[in-house]
C-alpha cells in the first residue's frame, strides 16, 4: 500500500511540475533556451557553438562557465518534443518530481514519515516553481539527495559518485558537498573513509577555484567584489569613524573596519533567507527564478510543524546533523550579491527544511487530515497566484517577447529579404532554437556571449536601437528592422507592428523603411 501511496505522490508531483508547462512560467527565458539549444548542438554536431568538441566541464556564456552537463539533459527534451518551450523544460521538471522518492527515503530512515516527507515536496512552491524554470540547480538537489540516501544506507561509494557528480551540476554544491561529507566523520563509520573523502573533496573545491572556469560566476558576483558593497561599507566606517572624534583613532579602528562592516553585510544576507516574510509570506530576491506575487516559498502552514520540531518526540540521531546542513546550506548564496536572498543558489535548503517539517509532523500526527487540508488548501491559493498573476509580475526579466519575435520572423520568412534586429538577450540563439537550426557550419561563429553577426537572413546589430543608424542607402528593399520598444521613433521608418509583453510594457517595433 505503501508503494502505491508514494507512486501517487509523485505523479502528484509530475502534474504540478509539466501541467501547462509550455506557457507558465510565461516567458522563455534566455538561460533556457540557451541550455537546451547548446545542449542540443552539441548532440548533434559533437562539438559546442564555439567549436570545442564534447566539452563536459563548462560552456562559457558571458565569463561565467556554468556547467555545461545539465545543458546536455535540456537538450534530450528536443529529441522528444521538438524545438518548443516544452521540450526545454521538461527534463528538469521530471527530474524534479523523480526527487520525491530519494527525499522518502532519507525522511523513512530517518524514522520519519517519509511519505509526508515526499507530500510535502511534491507540493512545495519552492521546488514546483524551480522545477518549471529549467533551474540546473534541480539537477544537482537530485543527485545530492541520492547521495545522502546512500550514506544513510552505508553505500559509500555510490554516495561519493553522487557527491562528485554535484561539482558539475551546480557551483553552489562545490562549497556545499565538503562541509556536508566532513563531519560525518561524527556520526557513521567507517570514520577514516569519510575523513579522507572530506579531505578530498575540500582539495578538488580549492583546486577548481583556481581555475578561470571555477571561479568565473563568483567573481561576477561576489560580495567582496560589489562595488555597492564597498560603497556602503566604506560610508558607514567613514562616518563612525568622524562620530567616533579625531581623537579616538584607535577605538574607531577597533570597531569601524572593513572585517566589521563585511560581516555585518553577510549577516544581513544570511538572515535574509530565514526571514519569516521571505519564506512564508512573500518571496524576494530573483523573480526570474521565483516569481509568485503574495507567495512565499513554503506555506504557513509549514511554520506549525517547524514549531512542533521543536517539542518533538522520538529518536533524534541525525536530526542534529540536518539542522548543521539546514545552517550552511544559504553559504553559497549569501557570499554573493545577485538578488538576495536567491531561492536557486539555496536550493538545498527545501530538502532540509521538509526533513525538519517531517520531524514535527510525529508530534501533529493526531490532526494529518487537519494538516493536509490546510496544505492543500494552501496549493490551491499558490497554484491560483502562479497561473494567474506570475505572468505580468515578472513579464520583462523573463524575456517576455524574445519567443514571439523569432517566431514572426521565422513565420514571415518569405515576405522580407533582410531581417535587422539587435543580437542581445541572445535573440541569435531564440531564432536558432525556434528554426530548429543546428548546422555544424555554426559552431565557431559565435563569439563570446553567443553572439553571431547573422544566421541566413537574419542580420544581427550592436544597438538596441538599428534605425539610430539605417538609413536608406543602408537599407535594400524588402528589409525589416525591429528596435527595441524603447527605442525613439526615426523619421523615414513605419511601424508595422508592435510586441506588447504581458505587463504592458513594449518589447519590440517592428519597422520598414517608408
Amino acid at each position: 500500500m505503501m508503494k502505491k501511496w508514494l507512486f501517487g505522490i509523485f505523479l502528484l508531483a509530475l502534474v504540478l511540475r509539466i501541467i501547462n508547462l509550455g506557457d507558465l512560467p510565461h516567458g522563455f527565458f534566455e538561460e533556457e533556451v540557451t541550455n537546451a539549444y547548446v545542449g542540443r548542438f552539441i548532440f548533434q554536431n559533437g562539438k559546442d557553438l564555439y567549436g570545442n568538441i564534447f566539452p563536459l566541464l563548462y560552456f562559457d556564456k558571458f565569463h561565467d562557465y556554468p556547467p555545461v552537463l545539465p545543458m546536455y539533459i535540456s537538450g534530450l527534451g528536443t529529441f522528444l518534443f521538438g524545438n518548443t518551450e516544452f521540450a526545454a523544460r521538461f527534463p528538469i521538471a521530471l527530474i524534479g518530481a523523480l526527487t520525491v522518492f530519494p527525499v522518502f527515503g532519507i525522511a523513512t530512515l530517518l524514522s520519519l514519515s517519509g511519505l509526508f516527507a515526499a507530500f510535502l515536496l511534491a507540493i512545495l512552491p519552492w521546488h514546483i516553481v524551480l522545477s518549471r524554470t529549467g533551474a540546473e540547480g534541480v539537477i544537482g538537489l537530485y543527485v545530492f539527495v541520492l547521495g545522502l540516501l546512500w550514506v544513510f544506507q552505508k553505500r559509500f561509494r555510490w554516495a561519493m559518485v553522487a557527491f562528485f557528480l554535484t561539482y558539475f551540476l551546480y557551483p553552489s554544491f562545490r562549497i556545499l558537498t565538503p562541509l556536508t561529507v566532513l563531519p560525518l566523520v561524527f556520526f557513521l563509520k567507517p570514520r577514516k573513509a569519510f575523513l579522507f573523502a572530506g579531505i578530498a573533496f575540500i582539495l578538488f573545491t580549492a583546486a577548481i577555484s583556481a581555475t578561470p572556469w571555477g571561479r568565473g560566476r563568483f567573481e561576477q558576483t561576489s560580495i567582496f567584489k560589489s562595488q555597492e558593497i564597498q560603497g556602503r561599507v566604506n560610508y558607514l566606517n567613514t562616518y563612525f569613524s568622524n562620530d567616533e572624534g579625531t581623537d579616538q583613532v584607535k577605538m574607531a579602528r577597533a570597531f569601524h573596519n572593513k572585517i566589521i562592516g563585511y560581516s555585518r553585510e553577510i549577516a544581513k544576507q544570511y538572515m535574509s533567507y530565514f526571514s519569516p516574510t521571505h519564506l512564508f509570506y512573500e518571496a524576494e530576491g530573483q523573480p526570474r527564478y521565483f516569481n509568485v506575487p503574495q507567495q512565499g516559498l513554503l506555506y504557513m502552514t509549514m511554520g506549525l510543524l517547524f514549531f512542533a520540531s521543536l517539542i518533538s518526540v522520538g529518536s533524534k540521531k541525525f536530526m542534529g546533523y540536518i539542522v548543521y546542513l539546514l545552517i550552511i546550506a544559504p553559504i553559497p548564496a549569501v557570499l554573493t550579491i545577485d538578488f538576495v536572498p536567491h531561492a536557486h543558489r539555496a536550493i538545498l535548503m527545501i530538502l532540509l527544511l521538509i526533513l525538519i517539517a517531517a520531524y514535527g509532523y510525529k508530534s501533529l500526527v493526531q490532526i494529518r487530515v487537519v494538516l493536509i487540508i490546510l496544505l492543500i488548501t494552501e496549493l490551491v491559493f499558490f497554484w491560483h497566484q502562479y497561473s494567474h498573476h506570475s505572468a505580468s509580475y515578472q513579464s520583462r526579466l523573463r524575456n517576455d517577447g524574445d519567443k514571439e519575435l523569432a517566431k514572426y520572423i521565422i513565420e514571415h520568412d518569405k515576405e522580407y529579404e533582410r531581417f535587422i534586429i539587435p543580437m542581445f538577450e541572445r535573440l541569435p540563439v531564440y531564432y536558432a532554437y525556434f528554426s530548429g537550426n543546428y548546422n555544424a557550419a555554426l559552431a565557431g561563429q559565435f563569439r563570446n556571449e553567443l553572439k553571431i553577426d547573422r544566421i541566413g537572413k537574419v542580420e544581427f546589430f550592436t544597438d538596441w536601437c538599428p534605425t539610430k543608424y539605417l538609413k536608406s542607402e543602408d537599407l535594400s528593399p524588402g528589409a525589416l528592422v525591429v528596435d527595441n520598444g524603447d527605442c525613439p521613433g526615426v523619421p523615414g521608418y513605419q511601424e508595422i507592428d508592435t510586441f506588447v509583453r504581458r505587463d504592458g510594457t513594449r518589447a519590440y517595433k517592428l519597422l520598414i523603411w517608408k
